[in-house]
């Protein structure tokens, strides 16, 4: 059997190949700003995400069957949440003043809330919507704490209101995702 077949070809999101485009495009930007490193970083990331979103997981009987059905309009997230952040590595918004961390940790948390939700009511089963909220909200509460540890490990951290404001957006943004997704479950 071929690894790609037209049926799977077809199932792909068309969201996530314009986002893999524009993620293509940034990475030219970087490199006409003479920012080759970057544009570097942002291909790798691309390859990455191709790597996620290409193989056709609904035939792979060895993935889980939550992964498996996950829906492909879902393809899009880990290419948005590089698009996101890029600009903040690529071009140092991280460290100005302006909001764009606290934006970042927000929306990021909101696309990984939002796949942590689908894969949790994957199975089709009911979930009470308190439940699914409270999952969410806890997920997003540990995705906000491990990274914050991986930029401590890493060097990448602030102060300790960058901290603590990081982990509450992340939280918050996981939290509004199962908040939206909870109510459409109904």
């Amino acid at each position: 059997m071929a690894l790609l077949t037209r049926d799977d070809i077809r199932r792909q999101s068309r969201l996530a190949w314009f986002c893999l485009l524009l993620l293509a495009a940034m990475s030219a930007w970087f490199w006409s700003l003479d920012k080759r490193n970057a544009s570097m970083g942002v291909l790798v990331s691309l390859v990455g995400c191709l790597g996620l979103i290409l193989p056709p997981r609904e035939r792979m009987e060895v993935l889980p069957a939550r992964l498996r059905s996950l829906p492909r309009a879902l393809d899009c997230t880990p290419i948005l949440a590089t698009l996101l952040s890029s600009p903040g590595y690529g071009l140092n918004w991280f460290y100005g003043e302006n909001p764009y961390d606290e934006i970042v940790h927000l929306f990021s948390g909101a696309m990984a809330g939002a796949v942590f939700v689908a894969l949790l009511l994957a199975d089709g089963r009911p979930w009470r919507s308190g439940r699914v909220i409270l999952a969410g909200a806890a997920f997003g509460l540990l995705l906000g704490c491990s990274w914050e540890v991986f930029e401590a490990i890493t060097g990448l951290i602030g102060d300790f209101t960058d901290t603590w404001t990081d982990i509450v957006l992340t939280t918050l943004g996981a939290t509004v995702a199962a908040m939206v997704l909870a109510r459409r479950a109904e």
